[in-house]
């Protein structure tokens, strides 16, 4: 009975000790440990997850204050009006889409920054005068700054009948960047070496009317140039064998042709008029024609004094017989053809008829002349 006990006893002290053994083979477990590093692992989760959340929240809060401070200070803008503006060498995108907004070509500069970024165009921008239309698209805008200022052309028109001094008013005043004083340098006639010009004292007759178009980068010189070469262009192909046989040069064409465009109104009595002046000058008598001596006098508007008409110049065709020393303004190609072709009349006179149509009515004798000015008055 002893002995039983006694075995149970070593089997109950062997069950333990195997346990025990068993129990010494696993590997112990550090739970502070384990706790540290679980808590690295959410840390960094949350950052990798929040980082880009708050960086989310900034830009939109940075979008919200840029739109919130451009709404305050907007001010009304006309859709669709065409306005100018320069993009100068050098600016940032930040200072056109600025530029942009102030003009009221774009409704945001900071949106239209970020639409620009977006397209990767930013260092595409182009310099130049540009014209836009108020409230255009960020897209159209976009376009047209990275293609290029458009050419921008100036157009002016000089009328026929217009004298030089009236040709450079005209073209200061309907371009810019052109100044009157350089015109004034511009029409000195040593600056040019057209054979046409050979002779003349002056400009006077040479400066064709049309209307031209430029740039803006044409000098005063390159204008008259231009206007120049347009009178060569219209009369290089005119037939002059009408003149030679009359002993007439071109110049003395063109004298006639400048007073033909000052007395006539009516297209249909340039050739008459033209005969009248070819007869007197066939006749060896005084033009008659005050127009030059109003362009002496500068005096175009109002009658003509009695003061006046007593003025020693070449320029009083009441006085001296034979052409005006120059012409007396810039004529159309009608007027010179006028000029080379006069009608096949015997007219020596003509008197203005109808002050408000212009038209003259013509006359061979003197008493046929003082008969239609009466009826006139």
């Amino acid at each position: 009975m002893k002995a039983k006990m006694k075995i149970s006893s070593n089997n109950i002290l062997n069950g333990r000790s195997s346990n025990n053994r068993a129990s010494n083979d696993r590997p112990e477990i550090d739970v502070k440990s384990e706790f540290k590093r679980n808590k690295k692992i959410g840390s960094g989760f949350i950052k990798f997850i929040m980082l880009p959340v708050l960086i989310f929240l900034f830009l939109i809060l940075s979008v919200s204050c840029e739109l919130f401070k451009d709404s305050e200070e907007k001010t009304e803008v006309i859709p669709d009006t065409e306005v100018e503006f320069e993009i100068k060498e050098g600016m940032s995108l930040k200072e056109i889409a600025a530029l942009l907004e102030e003009k009221g070509i774009i409704d945001n500069a900071f949106l239209f920054r970020l639409f620009v970024e977006q397209k990767g165009m930013e260092k595409s921008l182009k310099p130049g005068n540009y014209r836009m239309r108020t409230k255009s698209s960020y897209e159209d805008v976009l376009n047209e700054i990275t293609t290029g200022p458009p050419v921008v052309t100036y157009k002016f028109t000089i009328p026929e009948g217009f004298t030089v001094n009236q040709v450079i008013e005209r073209i200061a005043e309907k371009v810019p960047f052109i100044e009157y004083e350089e015109l004034k340098r511009a029409i000195d006639i040593k600056n040019y070496n057209y054979e046409f010009l050979e002779g003349a004292p002056s400009l006077e007759g040479f400066l064709f009317p049309k209307t031209y178009e430029i740039t803006i980068d044409y000098t005063a010189k390159d204008v008259i140039e231009m206007l120049l070469a347009q009178y060569q262009f219209e009369t290089g192909s005119l037939d002059y064998s009408f003149a030679s046989e009359k002993g007439l040069s071109q110049y003395d064409i063109l004298k006639i042709a400048s007073l033909i465009e000052r007395e006539a109104y009516v297209p249909e009595e340039r050739a008459l008029i033209s005969a009248v002046i070819h007869n007197r000058l066939d006749a060896g008598m005084p033009l008659g024609i005050d127009a030059t001596l109003c362009y002496f006098l500068n005096k175009w508007d109002g009658e003509l004094t009695e003061s006046d008409l007593e003025t020693d110049t070449e320029y009083n065709t009441r006085l001296y017989a034979g052409l005006p020393p120059t012409p007396i303004c810039n004529p159309g190609l009608a007027s010179i053809e006028a000029a080379l072709n006069p009608a096949d009349v015997d007219y020596l006179y003509f008197v203005i008829t109808d002050s408000e149509k212009h038209t003259h009515k013509f006359s061979t004798t003197l008493e046929e002349h003082e008969k239609n000015r009466s009826e006139a008055k």
